[in-house]
């Protein structure tokens, strides 16, 4: 089903992909793809040039080749842009993953990070849905990798779901009481993806939990008569699914109706008989490079020609940014064809811009145009203050990317990169809301560096530089 992870094995009478890092006594060197961080015996303090070495016989080329001193640190001035106004609700690191929901059941929007949550309009005081603490960002993991909110158990409050390392766990809104809140394991196994999708796959108009979990893709649905016991789980995939996948989404590929679910593989049909029947029909497929791709795969009609096209980042700790136009043949068969986005430090993105990391992406309508933009940035320190991930070091950018429909262009579509914030940067998830019913979709984070909300500016209204 799935196809085989790349080779590091340089190959003869070709181009290979090669990527290197030397700092000190470590060496991080990737092949094609695959590779690894390594120390490296000698003397930490020996320096010297940096050479390209080839052995054996034979003949060696080179191209695009791009080099980048990352001895040079640079912290930049911050930056947030006109159309936005930026404003950092909470210092610490808490957790991957920002939502909105009424927590306190007075009409204005809230927002939750880790185990707290932060009371709208003015995001100055919050309160404990759990025992927790700060992290630090530099040595430690937090565990809540996703936070998402809504009513699950129906009593018109707002509860809040959390990844606690990779188990989900439902925590009950105690209706204003002041205390805790009740936990509630509701999945029967530990999520293996580090994203996870809620949207509504069966069409009951509650969002499902879409997820990788024990070598398959899986949905969860609440049952309404018991919303605090074990959630059904229905298994999509056949078995093989690599265990810990980079990228999962969920959107309507072929265009009956129905939400089909999208791994960095390919993607799955949903039945006619609906969701519940398993397993859905498998199409081969690859949105991504080598396998991954990054947190979230969108769907959305990208060029105007009413065929849903696929967005993802190419690698969730690596480079890379494309969509995936749809086509089809004569006969109704989907294939998809790849337009580059952005790719490394040594090709021509658009923009000109490229930053590593993109592990957490999203789609929503930010400039009011009735065209879907996409939202991404770099996850800072996705693997602590360590060599393991490009550009590591990169700053912590947040951008958007509008969409602009261009005959003339690739695949009927340009992107035209936007920075939102050069501080804040993504986590697992970005999501959107209007927080303050304003018409214009704002954009929360929760990433390493704390949490931030970036209030977008309604269509019609004037923005000044801040």
């Amino acid at each position: 089903m799935f196809a085989a992870p790349p080779d590091p094995a340089v190959k003869a009478n070709d181009w290979n992909r090669v990527e290197v890092l030397v700092d000190a006594d470590i060496f991080r060197s990737n092949v094609n793809g695959r590779g690894s961080a390594v120390a490296v015996d000698g003397n930490t303090g020996s320096f010297g040039p940096v050479a390209l070495y080839v052995g054996g016989s034979g003949e060696a080329r080179f191209k695009d080749l791009a080099i980048r001193d990352i001895a040079r640190r640079i912290t930049p001035a911050e930056q947030t842009a006109t159309r936005f106004r930026g404003q950092q609700f909470e210092d610490f690191y808490h957790g991957w993953s920002a939502a909105a929901g009424d927590f306190n059941h007075d009409g204005v929007l809230d927002v939750t990070i880790g185990n707290r949550f932060y009371l709208g309009p003015s995001f100055t005081e919050s309160r404990e849905v759990y025992a927790g603490q700060a992290y630090n960002p530099a040595k430690e993991y937090s565990p809540a990798m996703v936070n998402y909110a809504f009513d699950y158990t129906g009593d018109g409050w707002d509860d809040i779901l959390v990844v606690e390392s990779r188990t989900p766990v439902l925590y009950v809104n105690p209706k204003g009481e002041s205390r805790r809140w009740t936990r509630n394991a509701v999945f029967t196994v530990p999520v293996t993806s580090e994203s996870i999708v809620f949207k509504d796959i069966n069409g009951d108009g509650k969002p499902d939990a879409t997820y990788g979990a024990a070598s398959s893709v899986q949905w969860v649905s609440v049952d309404p008569s018991n919303p605090t016991g074990q959630w059904k789980t229905y298994t999509v995939s056949q078995p093989g699914v690599p265990s810990s996948i980079h990228g999962i989404g969920a959107g309507d590929i072929s265009g009956d109706g129905k939400m089909d679910i999208i791994a960095p593989h390919g993607w799955w049909e949903q039945p006619a008989a609906g969701a519940t029947e398993t397993p859905w029909t498998f199409h081969q497929g690859a949105f991504g490079r080598n396998g991954n791709a990054g947190g979230n795969i969108e769907v959305y009609d990208v060029n105007g020609d009413k065929l849903p096209d696929v967005v993802t980042a190419l690698a969730a700790h690596g480079f890379g940014l494309a969509w995936y136009e749809q086509k089809r043949d004569a006969a109704g068969k989907i294939s998809f064809v790849e337009h580059l986005i952005m790719n490394d430090f040594g090709s021509q993105n658009a923009g000109g811009v490229t930053f590593t990391e993109l592990h957490a992406l999203t789609v929503g309508d930010i400039d009011g145009d009735g065209i879907p933009d996409i939202i991404t940035g770099k996850r800072h320190w996705a693997h602590l203050d360590s060599y393991t991930d490009a550009d590591g070091q990169g700053p912590p950018v947040l951008y958007w990317y509008r969409t602009v429909r261009n005959p003339k262009a690739p695949g009927g579509a340009e992107f035209v990169p936007e920075l939102i914030n050069n501080r804040s940067g993504v986590g697992s998830m970005v999501q959107l809301a209007d927080l303050n019913k304003d018409g214009a979709l704002d954009i929360m984070t929760a990433t390493s560096r704390g949490g931030h909300i970036f209030w977008n500016t309604a269509r019609g209204k004037k923005t000044s530089q801040r």
